[in-house]
């Protein structure tokens, strides 16, 4: 029988010690720092598809444009004024590709500056200072957009049309701008859900694996042990 009961009791001790291992290890895995480095790194992944995107559409608009020639339909004053504007459109489009191929975002920029940073604490710190920044700097961003679609939704939805194109083209533009209110308003930036995952796994680290273990002498003689496991 006292076997027994020190078998449960080591049983026991290692449960505690692996709970207080995975508390650890939750903490860890969800810190500022690495949140942080996600956030870079998603932000990189986004503006380098972005990147590419435009710059490739850039070519293929200046490729689709030099295609134009003059016809019965389009004199050569037309296709030399729809040149200079393609073209121009083409630029726009690569340059605006390059530029967020060239340039690291603003979330890239703190991740590097974070890991300069030798004290982990420090770094720590500073991880979390650049998550509030990133998330705050974005929440306003979005909720200005969404204010000011609403505001273009409003004027197209009731201004007065002159005629029923004008009814038609104020409807659907409205609406658009209406669409694009209710995903500013409801729909939330990756930077603010990284700082409530970030929020979310402080709460959890320091409620859901809190373990104590505590034993001694029963009346009868024997071994009590008590152990407690919040979740």
């Amino acid at each position: 029988m006292k076997q027994f009961k020190c078998l449960f009791l080591c049983c026991l001790l290692l449960l505690m010690t692996a709970s207080q291992t995975l508390a650890s290890a939750g903490q860890t895995g969800l810190s500022a720092e690495v949140l942080l480095g996600n956030l870079a790194q998603a932000k990189k992944t986004e503006r380098t598809i972005n990147g590419v995107a435009s710059t490739a559409l850039g070519v293929g608009v200046g490729i689709l444009v030099s295609s134009i020639k003059p016809d019965a339909e389009l004199s050569e004053d037309d296709v030399r004024e729809i040149k200079t504007l393609g073209y121009f459109g083409s630029g726009l489009l690569i340059g605006s590709g390059i530029i967020s191929l060239a340039l690291p975002s603003e979330a890239e920029n703190h991740y590097r500056d974070v890991k300069t940073i030798e004290d982990p604490v420090a770094r720590e710190n500073a991880a979390y200072s650049s998550l509030v920044f990133c998330a705050e700097k974005v929440k306003r961003e979005r909720l200005l957009n969404g204010a000011v679609s609403t505001a273009a939704a409003f004027y197209y939805l009731f201004s007065e049309p002159k005629s029923s194109y004008e009814r038609n083209y104020n409807t659907y533009t409205g609406l658009i701008f209406a669409a694009s209110a209710g995903a500013s308003f409801l729909v939330k930036s990756v930077e603010e859900k990284m700082l409530e995952q970030y929020h979310q796994s402080r709460s959890f680290s320091a409620g859901e694996f809190l373990s104590n273990l505590r034993w001694g002498w029963s009346p009868d003689g024997g071994v009590a042990v008590i152990y407690c496991y919040q979740f």
